[in-house]
């Protein structure tokens, strides 16, 4: 069965973090470093990404390059 991966962009972040609460998600950051988790809440400069280990990662906003995560996810 193949991935369903969805891509989305910098800029388009903010608008579509609403829909992926509680979902896991890969972000990948403007330096090439990339955190797995699921997102647990998100403000208009950080989110909340809480990994497999249940550490919470409190990540700026402006220094996201891409979310990417699995539709076909429930």
């Amino acid at each position: 069965m193949s991935k369903r991966l969805i891509r989305i962009s910098s800029k388009d972040i903010f608008a579509k973090l609403e829909s992926l609460l509680r979902r896991e998600i890969n972000v990948v950051l403007n330096n090439g470093n990339t955190h797995f988790g699921k997102l647990e809440s998100f403000t208009q400069e950080h989110l909340l990404l809480r990994d497999t280990r249940n550490h919470p990662h409190n990540i700026a906003l402006q220094g996201l390059y891409e979310i990417v995560y699995d539709a076909g996810q429930p």
